[in-house]
């Protein structure tokens, strides 16, 4: 074949190839060399698979104007929006966004004429729910005009995620803080008993047992040897009971506060663990409120516990001082300190290191102060601060009785509405109260365990609601009720009771008062009756609607 025929033959070859390839989509563009010059051909389709991934794929894409006009946009983009696409593209992105955050779209396109900004911005939805988007902005200058390329991404489920974990974090730290709380006052109260019955009884027997030494003494002389023996185990029973009763909540740490509690605790570690300590309280130390007093000397209880269980330092020191506004408590060893656990896995018992200390960290949160923890190489050093009230509220906490000045004191260190509860049975008085206190928006003010005393707290502490039962001694709850509305009349009163006639509710709706709760419902119905109450509003269920419509 001559020479030509077969260069005619390669160049239909290198033809059918190149068409090939343009019907396949492989080619995007054709260069064509004429007299002219070069001239590039873009083929029609070409772009067509990136369109379909933009238009197809759940983030949005779209081009802007450096004005922020939307010049382009894929549907995703418009509907994160919320606006149809034939009103979206040619209008000015920020019009469809409200408030500060339209403010904010204009600042991220004004910087992104410069450079690649990011951020994140609420659209409200239909629900009412805003919608969080986070939007990318970088600009673009290939294409003949200045134009910015905005990405826009869906973030409304990963923030929702994120404000429940923080809730569900922060219940669970108020958990912890109202579990440690109940936990010391079930140590006051074993601590009371203890001291109270338990070791008054023990004292009754040991004067028996001197009595009865009396009359045998004229008996064999082993019939004395055993009542002596007697004297002597019901002695160091006594001494025993009465050391538990101390460590359980130590008597002086109300009498006469935490220094002296301290020194007390203090010299007990060292007789029974051998370790040499030395305590620094500043002199001029005010009292503090009961909870703040308390806490601190838990934080002493359990760094000596594992200053004795893992340091292994034969000296310890604690140093309680003010600082500023603050009261400082430090409690520092010398041991062999632990470094991020590594013994941890060694440590015997039940307890092993930090079991007390998240819930000290949180309960001094909650009372505004903080701890911290120094494990170094020569030792540990535990810092506890709480800020210092003002003068004299220390003082005034244990004015009245210690339980309802506690709950006093609490409710005047912050702006929640204060309730007061009437109720003579204890577990109920406690049950409620829990209750009422793991909401953040209460705290119980006080209780009085009969009618007279409801009165006279209702006057003395002023509470924003009275929670009372009907049956209540000296004075019943109803006639308490009349006697607080008559000295104020805005009082508020919701009562609470195992009675459900309709002669008592009746009596109820006529005294005046602004809901009933059955004791039977209190878990369905207490927590919807008191914000109602405290909201202005009455709480009578239905089958009280009758009566309370006579009101």
């Amino acid at each position: 074949m001559p020479t030509s025929g077969k260069a005619l033959k390669a160049r239909v070859v290198e033809l059918e190839e190149t068409l090939r390839a343009i019907q396949m989509g492989e080619v995007d563009a054709v260069l064509v060399s004429s007299v002219k010059g070069d001239q590039v051909f873009t083929l029609q389709g070409a772009e067509h698979p990136y369109r379909l991934l933009v238009e197809t794929i759940e983030e949005g894409a779209a081009t802007l104007a450096d004005d922020g006009t939307v010049l382009y946009s894929n549907k995703s983009f418009a509907g994160f929006f919320g606006v149809p696409l034939e009103k979206f593209i040619g209008a000015p992105l920020h019009n469809f966004v409200s408030g500060s955050d339209g403010e904010f779209l204009k600042t991220l396109i004004l910087g992104a004429k410069l450079a690649s900004t990011r951020g994140e911005i609420r659209l409200a939805r239909r629900d009412g729910k805003p919608r969080t988007i986070r939007l990318t902005m970088s600009p673009n200058r290939e294409l003949g005009l200045e134009a910015i390329c905005a990405v826009a991404t869906e973030l409304t489920e990963i923030v929702d995620a994120n404000e429940a974990l923080r809730v569900t974090e922060t219940s669970l730290r108020q958990l912890s803080a109202r579990l440690l709380q109940l936990q010391d006052e079930e140590r006051r109260r074993i601590a009371r008993d203890l001291h109270d019955v338990t070791g008054q009884k023990i004292a009754v027997l040991s004067m028996c047992l001197d009595r009865l030494a009396r009359v045998a003494e004229e008996h064999k002389p082993e019939v004395q040897e055993s009542i002596k023996e007697s004297r002597g185990i019901v002695s160091q029973i006594g001494e025993e009971i009465r050391t538990l009763s101390y460590i359980l909540h130590p008597p002086l740490l109300d009498e006469c506060g935490l220094a002296s509690a301290v020194h007390w605790y203090a010299e007990g570690f060292e007789k029974r663990s051998g370790i040499k300590l030395e305590v620094v309280v500043d002199p001029h130390l005010p009292r503090l409120a009961v909870d703040a007093e308390t806490t601190l000397f838990r934080v002493v209880q359990e760094s000596l516990t594992n200053v004795h269980r893992y340091s292994g330092s034969a000296v310890a020191k604690i140093r309680v001082f003010k600082e500023g506004g603050e009261v400082r408590l430090e409690v520092i060893d010398q041991g062999q300190g632990i470094k991020a656990g590594k013994a941890r896995a060694k440590l015997d018992g039940p307890a092993s290191l930090g079991v007390g200390i998240p819930g000290m960290r949180e309960r001094m949160h909650q009372l505004g102060g903080g701890l911290s923890i120094d494990f170094g190489t020569n030792g540990t050093r535990v810092v506890a601060t709480l800020p210092i009230k003002e003068t004299g509220e220390g003082e005034a906490a244990r004015g009245e009785s210690e339980t309802s000045l506690s709950f006093t004191m609490r409710a005047a260190q912050d702006a929640r509405r204060r309730i007061l509860i009437a109720d003579d049975h204890e577990l109920m008085r406690r049950g409620l109260r829990g209750l009422l206190e793991s909401h953040d928006e209460w705290a119980v003010c006080g209780e009085a365990i009969e009618g007279r005393e409801a009165v006279r707290k209702a006057e003395e502490l002023e509470p924003d609601l009275v929670i009372m039962d009907v049956n209540l001694p000296g004075l019943s709850g109803i006639d308490a009720a009349q006697q607080i509305k008559k000295a104020r009349q805005a009082a508020k009163i919701l009562f609470f009771t195992v009675h459900d006639s309709d002669e008592v509710i009746r009596e109820i709706v006529d005294v005046g008062a602004h809901g009933y709760v059955a004791k039977s419902r209190a878990s369905q119905d207490l927590i919807e009756a008191v914000r109602s109450v405290l909201n202005g509003k009455t709480f009578f269920p239905s089958v009280v609607a009758a009566a309370a419509g006579r009101r």
